[in-house]
């Protein structure tokens, strides 16, 4: 075991050499604090094993990041958006960036294995040339989030082993401060709590002894929406659609409309061979939470036939029959791009008049509606593909007006007038009183009447 060594007003530093790592730790206030700590890690390290890489006292935390980056991204369907965040990491730590491709080809040994990108490190990567016009925006943005950014880049060069809690609470803190949301800080935290998590379980990294990205005092999440589409609203929306020139954005909305299903799925994830048309289902193979079967409405039935009848005009004019068989098993039920519904989404509600309504909230549209029509909270889980209750109450947005139509169902009721329910007192002859009770009851008889009815 190395002895500790006093080392000026630094204190007391020791120089263990474990599993294969050379550790330099300082900062000691006694020799035997010093020596404790050498022999703790050195018994972590025979419990754990020898770590991978160069272990966490020689390996900043950008440079972490972007091998566990290169191990994990590949098989996580949020790659891309997980690797915008990582590269923040990687500019502010002085390493080149990420750059993932899709893997597409179903027939690839990689896309048989489960992986679903190819993740490669970008080392000729450069910043972007700014367009004219675009300086100051992006010198008052930048200028907003320099407190965020220099504790970011702090962070990045920081040695794992070494990363504390406070620090990550003084970013957590900074972010706060240059106004992100609450949803978007969480994020920026999960990326270093993944981080620590995979050091310590995979690459047997025994420091920090504890994550450093948990505990923190974080921001309240309330990004809760209950928007859903009306009824006068769809009319409106379904007259605007007509009018798209793209004749695949109408039945692909309705789809959404009366699947329930997120824009991915129809869009990444189904073909044609996915289509039960004898059960009414379609079977995502890779939906967000996994193999699901979708449920199909008449409507739903309807929009795919149209969908499948505008791929096969396409082809070579024959009978309706040999086009719709020439189209691909394999060929994607919708051919377009998320960006493209979308802009085509925002134009088609401007020109309805409908305000703030987002595609997302087609999906509340859809479980809401089933609830109403149904009231088995089971058969909307069904619907939804959720795996827990609580996930499913955040997409049904029941409001008074919904009850309110469920309790007056059916009942035609004419409200009476005013000066019809307010009267003079009745007339002897309009009420008869039967005051001797029956010889079987104590129930006094009242009968109302007037003079030329018979009692």
């Amino acid at each position: 075991m190395a002895k500790a060594y006093q080392e000026g007003s630094n204190g007391w530093s020791v120089r263990p050499q474990i599993g294969g790592e050379r550790l330099y730790l300082s900062g000691f206030a006694t020799k035997t604090e010093a020596q404790e700590e050498a022999k703790r890690l050195a018994n972590e390290a025979a419990k754990a094993g020898s770590p991978k890489h160069q272990g966490p006292h020689r390996t900043s935390v950008a440079k972490a990041l972007l091998q566990c980056a290169l191990e994990r991204l590949p098989y996580l369907k949020s790659a891309p958006q997980e690797a915008r965040r990582i590269n923040r990491f990687l500019r502010a730590g002085g390493l080149p960036e990420l750059q993932l491709t899709p893997l597409t080809k179903a027939d690839t040994p990689a896309v048989r294995t489960g992986q679903l990108f190819d993740v490669k490190v970008d080392r000729a990567a450069a910043p972007g040339v700014i367009p004219k016009g675009l300086h100051e925006h992006r010198a008052r943005v930048a200028s907003k989030t320099a407190d965020s950014d220099m504790r970011r880049a702090r962070l990045a060069h920081r040695k794992v082993a070494y990363v504390t809690r406070h620090e990550m609470q003084e970013f957590i803190n900074a972010l706060r401060s240059d106004g992100l949301s609450a949803s978007t800080i969480a994020l920026e935290q999960a990326v270093l709590r993944s981080l620590f998590n995979y050091t310590h379980n995979c690459w047997h990294w025994t420091s920090p002894p504890e994550n450093p990205a948990t505990g923190l005092k974080m921001p309240q999440i309330d990004n809760g929406r209950d928007r859903v589409m009306s009824e006068e609203e769809q009319a409106r929306l379904d007259a605007a659609l007509a009018e798209c020139r793209n004749g695949m954005v109408a039945p692909m909305l309705t789809l959404l409309r009366e699947t329930a299903m997120r824009s991915s799925e129809p869009l990444e994830r189904a073909c044609w061979s996915d289509v039960d048309w004898a059960r009414n289902v379609l079977s995502l193979r890779d939906a967000k939470g996994g193999k699901r079967d979708v449920p199909l409405s008449p409507d739903a039935i309807a929009a795919l036939q149209s969908l499948l009848d505008h791929q096969a005009t396409s082809l070579p004019k024959v009978s309706e029959a040999m086009r719709r068989a020439a189209v691909a098993p394999n060929a994607p039920i919708v051919q377009m791009t998320y960006e493209a519904l979308k802009a085509a989404w925002k134009r088609a509600c401007e020109r309805a008049g409908v305000e703030d309504l987002r595609l997302h909230d087609l999906r509340h549209t859809s479980a809401t509606r089933m609830a109403l029509k149904t009231g088995n909270v089971f058969l909307v889980k069904a619907l939804t593909g959720h795996k827990t209750m609580s996930q499913v109450q955040r997409y049904v947005n029941v409001k008074a007006d919904d009850v309110v139509k469920v309790m007056h169902a059916g009942q035609d009721r004419v409200k009476p007038e005013i000066n019809d329910v307010v009267d003079d007192e009745p007339s002897p002859s309009c009420i008869e009183l039967a005051l001797t009770p029956s010889p079987h009851s104590n129930v006094v008889h009242v009968r109302f009447g007037g003079a030329g009815r018979a009692a």
